[in-house]
């Protein structure tokens, strides 16, 4: 395989070499659950409502909508997958506390988790900060904005009627299902007062912080198998701060998937993984092997040139650390190759034209029957 590894000395290569042609004889091995996200584009609203249909239908774990700006709404169309769908389980992955209010969240996930009986689960994030700040919102204190989100959407699941003051945000005396003017109605209440929140984490602050207080932890799409274990190691010390054990924490990520090196997918994926590059930290990149000048030289493409003139110069090195690229036998040595460096849930990113013939491979080579 072509794409870079940190290993250290000789031994732990071997070793690494010795695990792989292992893996690649394991035609057999077969994750115990696998996810498929969907974003704003470029399927509509009725194709991802259909694969969502044809997701369930095959077994897969969960179905992620990402809210990426400005591309189709994810509430809506995850409403729309709830009413139409039955056991598959439900991820918003990730809202934004900065351009939805954590008092919105927990209303909205209520409501959609009602709809669905009981499916959802929401990972928050703060997602592209530039695209925020396009909205004329600017961000301070992240890792507050998190933590008080996590704090006043679960009190408010409960039943609580909460008064909050924090550095970021404030509520005034808010219950779910109780409006003033509409007090004399019967008050709905939340479904379930436990839904599970995962946070969408890159740094190692925000990665300890999800292992402190929440049930999962995202990881972003584009990240490699090294990325992979160093970010599990800042979810361990939160946990252990808190308390907690790590084996508690889900550990959910997001990964890059293209059938072939000629499709659209593939062309989609190396303008991701430019755009990644080009706003990742130089450290995290530098990990995985890459010189300043492999990253210098994509990020001045993108800002003088643009996306399409960067994603040239993305190395095929780089599409293979970030991405998984190839046909059935690909997708499951790389797909173990990141269970084994810890991920319990990976969720398949595609923009393949015929998303059917993916799902047929995840089911014969991934989903354990």
């Amino acid at each position: 395989m072509s794409y870079r590894s940190n290993t250290g000395d000789v031994a732990s290569r071997a070793v690494l070499l010795t695990h792989k042609s292992f893996i690649a004889n394991l035609s057999w091995v077969r994750c115990v659950r696998v996810g498929i996200a969907f974003t704003g584009a470029p399927y509509t609203v009725r194709q991802i409502v259909d694969y969502a249909v044809e997701a369930e239908r095959l077994g897969l774990d969960s179905i992620w909508i990402a809210e990426d700006y400005f591309l189709r709404d994810s509430v809506s169309v995850m409403a729309y997958i709830s009413a139409v769908t039955k056991k598959v389980r439900l991820a918003f992955g990730v809202i934004n506390p900065l351009t939805r209010n954590p008092v919105l969240i927990a209303q909205t996930v209520a409501t959609i988790d009602e709809i669905s009986g009981g499916r959802v689960i929401l990972a928050l994030g703060t997602g592209v900060l530039s695209l925020i700040e396009m909205m004329g919102i600017t961000v301070k204190k992240p890792l507050k904005v998190m933590r008080e989100s996590i704090e006043i959407i679960r009190e408010l699941l409960k039943g609580c009627k909460l008064n909050f003051k924090g550095e970021v945000f404030e509520v005034r005396g808010v219950k779910l299902g109780l409006n003033p003017y509409l007090s004399l109605l019967k008050p709905f209440k939340p479904l379930r007062t436990d839904i599970p929140i995962y946070l969408g984490a890159v740094g190692p602050k925000m990665l300890s912080l999800a292992g402190e207080v929440a049930d999962g932890v995202l990881l972003t799409a584009g990240c490699s198998t090294n990325y992979v274990r160093w970010a599990i190691e800042r979810l361990r010390s939160g946990a252990e701060k808190a308390g907690r054990r790590l084996e508690a924490i889900d550990v959910a990520c997001y990964i890059l998937y293209s059938p072939n090196e000629t499709g659209i997918a593939h062309k989609v994926i190396k303008g991701f993984v430019a755009f990644s590059v080009a706003h990742s930290d130089p450290e995290i990149l530098k990990r995985d092997g890459f010189t300043h000048e492999e990253i210098f030289k994509v990020r001045d493409a993108l800002d003088k040139y643009g996306l399409e003139e960067a994603s040239r110069r993305v190395s095929s090195d780089m599409v293979e650390t970030y991405s998984i690229v190839g046909g059935p036998r690909k997708l499951r040595e790389r797909i173990i190759e990141y269970v084994d460096a810890g991920v319990k849930l990976p969720i398949i990113m595609t923009f393949e034209p015929d998303l059917g013939r993916v799902f047929k491979m995840v089911k014969k080579y991934l989903i354990k029957s």
